[in-house]
């Protein structure tokens, strides 16, 4: 019997020892299972259950309203919009189902629909912190700081009280928020925001606060403001980081640091013709900063220009000569050619520089394994030396299964991933490589397990694609 088919055994027991009528009772057993897989982030399994929900009651709207949760987890938006769409169609414009359409919107591209949407739910008494956090959030996106303050202050002074989730989401954000013109109550929202049950953020808040402690400290205002611009970068916070770098540059047009940085910043954000012009600057007010040489390097590989992204390297790498990372950065230069003779020897570099450094030998390992190169003679050995390097290191012991399983040693192979997955167990590309030692080894329904684990969690990357293709084969060979 599969996992699922267990889970929503025991949960159809326990429901039918309740009283319930068997049909009603299969219903509820079934979204409860679709519950549990979701909550594990198992979608297509949880869509499963959430089918046979349907299937069995096609009037209620809860089966709907839950596919279309999983559907936006898959990113796949315009499914997400039909399940939404079936739910009013049964229950009318419940809270629940116009949430979920307000964010399928989202993720379309329909920014204004979903705000004009969200704004309607604040006065939904049970949709009003959902609505909140995710009006704060947009805000935020399109720079306006004190719309987005407003909605989160918003969540604090909800009543009944919001969740401690959504009050850590919220004192994180208002933190964020206050850390330039107010970094003594922002240091009081982060300070709570730490304690919040949401590790990741948590992590991101006690970042935020040792950089305000740091930022106090500093003499130098134009430092202290790209100080924290850095630390919103690293946050993941690229528009605040830009307002940051900006700032800095009214104090002082001559930094480097804040031309370097607002130059990689407005490449992410596609503009340019500004991001040349900073990178260029930084660069031009101090040939010896690495960081200058190193953001234009990118900026240039992500334009899709390898040649002139390797002088550029290079030139940093003159002035950092010890930088391992920068040999990867240029070796992954050689590699979007492709030359794989010179993108194996700056690999080599970057291991001679960091020999203590576990991630360099996996990188070197992934490099012999993807591209199938002396994969028993160099790539087997570089992938133990990261896992002996760096133990707890999940991508090591995937890059050490693969190894294995490459050079005919499929059950050593099936350990090593089941520890990379151990160590964390959303890892799609180790999803992938298990499912193919275990259709190498005939265990169909355990490689399907596993490379629908894969579209779970790489919607749209490259692993997904392969376990796609994996997954048609296997159908493939089981209607012959």
């Amino acid at each position: 019997m599969k996992r699922g088919g267990r889970l929503c055994l025991i949960l159809l027991v326990s429901i039918l020892l309740l009283g319930l009528p068997p049909e009603r009772a299969s219903f509820w057993a079934a979204v409860r299972s679709g519950d549990a897989h979701h909550a594990r982030r198992e979608y297509h399994a949880a869509l499963e259950c959430y089918q046979r929900a349907v299937d069995l009651w096609p009037a209620s709207a809860i089966p709907f309203i839950r596919q279309g949760r999983a559907y936006l987890a898959l990113l796949d938006y315009s499914r997400a919009q039909d399940a939404f769409l079936d739910a009013m169609r049964r229950s009318g414009l419940t809270w629940e189902a116009r949430l979920g359409l307000a964010d399928a919107h989202a993720g379309l591209g329909e920014r204004a629909l979903a705000m004009s949407e969200w704004q309607a739910l604040t006065g939904e008494h049970s949709a009003a912190i959902e609505a909140h956090s995710r009006l704060g959030r947009a805000y935020m996106d399109r720079g306006d700081w004190s719309a987005a303050g407003r909605e989160f202050t918003a969540i604090l002074d909800a009543q009944p009280v919001a969740t401690a989730q959504a009050a850590q989401f919220a004192r994180y954000n208002l933190g964020l928020l206050l850390s330039a013109e107010d970094p003594v109550m922002a240091v009081a929202h982060l300070e709570s925001a730490v304690d919040g049950p949401d590790a990741k953020m948590s992590a991101a808040a006690r970042q935020m606060f040792d950089t305000l402690y740091a930022v106090q400290a500093t003499e130098d205002q134009t430092h202290a403001t790209a100080l924290l611009g850095q630390a919103f970068l690293i946050v993941g916070e690229p528009g605040l980081a830009r307002r940051q770098f900006e700032t800095a540059l009214a104090m002082n047009p001559h930094y480097p640091a804040a031309h370097a940085y607002l130059g990689h910043i407005l490449g992410q954000q596609g503009e340019n013709g500004p991001a040349l012009y900073h990178l260029a600057a930084a660069i031009s007010l101090d040939r010896s900063y690495v960081m200058g040489h190193y953001f234009l390097g990118l900026y240039f590989r992500e334009q899709g220009e390898p040649g002139r992204a390797r002088v550029v390297f290079v030139r940093a790498l003159a002035l950092d000569p010890q930088n391992a990372a920068l040999c990867v950065d240029i070796a992954q230069t050689y590699l979007a050619v492709p030359d794989y003779v010179v993108a194996e020897f700056w690999l080599h570099r970057a291991v001679e520089l960091a020999p203590e450094d576990g991630q360099f030998h996996r990188i070197l390992a992934q490099f012999y394994t993807d591209h199938l190169i002396q994969v028993r003679e160099r790539g087997l050995p570089a992938a133990q030396q990261a896992v002996d390097l760096s133990p707890d290191d999940p991508l090591a012991h995937d890059a050490l299964g693969w190894a294995l399983y490459l050079t005919g040693n499929p059950r050593a192979a099936q350990t090593a991933l089941q520890r990379a997955l151990e160590l964390d167990p959303y890892l799609p590309r180790a999803h992938y490589h298990l499912g193919v030692v275990y259709a190498a080894q005939g265990r169909w329904h355990d490689a399907q397990w596993e490379y629908t684990r894969v579209l779970d969690l790489d919607p749209g990357g490259p692993f997904a694609g392969r376990a796609e293709g994996a997954l048609a084969e296997m159908a493939r060979l089981s209607g012959q």
